[in-house]
């Protein structure tokens, strides 16, 4: 009966590791898909609006997902802060503390720097190129980030339940 219940318990534990693992994949498309969503919405407030950056930020965090609300409200605090940074440095700050609680990879990490570069230094209509152009660019790694997803959740959580299996048979 113990025998049966630490089997249980370390094909569960495997199988969760597998599952977590996997969860990876899907949580990078899932910031990426809002992301996109985000840069739109930052597109149309340019576009429409003629809100200074720090408050046009704080506008189109209160609409977004809790991990990019988060970059764009540091980003917001710290040029608020009028601690003389410019919008690329506050940004490229904004980047480095949220990019801890996410799991975008080096390269969405890189766009987003590149666009901090470009954005609060030329006219609304550059600004709208290169929000656009970023997206596209988000747009490939989504599409790659869901072939990734495609092939490797499935990966993980097989090998985490087949590992916990072949624990169990060794140890028994």
């Amino acid at each position: 009966m113990i025998k049966l219940t630490f089997s249980i318990v370390i094909i569960a534990c495997s199988a969760l590791i597998g599952e977590i693992y996997g969860n990876a994949y899907k949580q990078r498309t899932r910031l990426l898909s809002q992301l996109i969503s985000t840069l739109q919405m930052l597109e149309t407030e340019i576009i429409y609006a003629s809100t200074p950056l720090p408050f046009l930020l704080q506008k189109v965090a209160k609409r977004s997902s809790t991990e990019i609300a988060y970059l764009l409200e540091t980003t917001s605090d710290i040029l608020l802060k009028k601690e003389g940074y410019t919008f690329s440095e506050a940004w490229r700050m904004g980047i480095e503390i949220a990019r801890r609680q996410s799991e975008l990879k080096k390269e969405d990490i890189e766009l987003l720097v590149n666009l901090g570069n470009n954005l609060g230094n030329s006219d609304g209509n550059n600004q709208v190129k290169h929000i656009q152009l970023t997206m596209e660019e988000l747009r490939r790694n989504y599409d790659e980030a869901i072939q990734l997803q495609n092939k490797n959740v499935k990966l993980y959580k097989s090998l985490g339940l087949l590992s916990g299996i072949a624990i169990v048979v060794i140890l028994y």
